[in-house]
């Protein structure tokens, strides 16, 4: 998981679980610190890969329509750039945008925030061949 940060994200117990488990929880501290390339090596090469973005993950500044917007979250560039490089790592076998709440946010700006996150990662998977090409021949 990418982009922990503050509290709500989850109880000391659950983070013990999570690693217990082998997941790699990387904090949004973390990225803007060391970079998206960085956590991005943290994770398997190779490998297929089921995403969830959650849009709380995102920072307020870009995406105040959600459920718990909270400060520290990821740019819209270092979310565009997590992406991209999970496309170019692996093979993303599905995906899903969770926690836009448009009620909140009457400007829209979340919603065009999350809507060129997931064209930009249809884009990732075209150009990187998972997507767009006959499988046929």
């Amino acid at each position: 998981q990418i982009g922990l940060r503050g509290v709500g994200s989850g109880r000391q117990q659950e983070f013990d679980d999570a690693r217990a488990y082998g997941s790699i929880l990387v904090t949004a501290r973390e990225v803007h610190e060391h970079g998206a390339t960085a956590a991005l090596q943290r994770i398997p090469a190779a490998e297929r890969y089921y995403v969830t973005f959650d849009a709380d993950g995102l920072d307020p500044a870009i995406a105040p329509g959600v459920n718990a917007p909270t400060p520290g979250g990821l740019t819209y560039y270092q979310a565009f750039d997590l992406l991209r490089g999970l496309a170019e790592r692996g093979r993303i076998v599905g995906f899903d945008f969770a926690e836009v709440a448009p009620a909140r946010d009457p400007a829209g700006i979340t919603s065009l925030h999350a809507a060129r996150l997931i064209l930009n990662l249809i884009g990732a998977l075209a150009h990187t061949g998972q997507i767009g090409h006959d499988r046929a021949g």
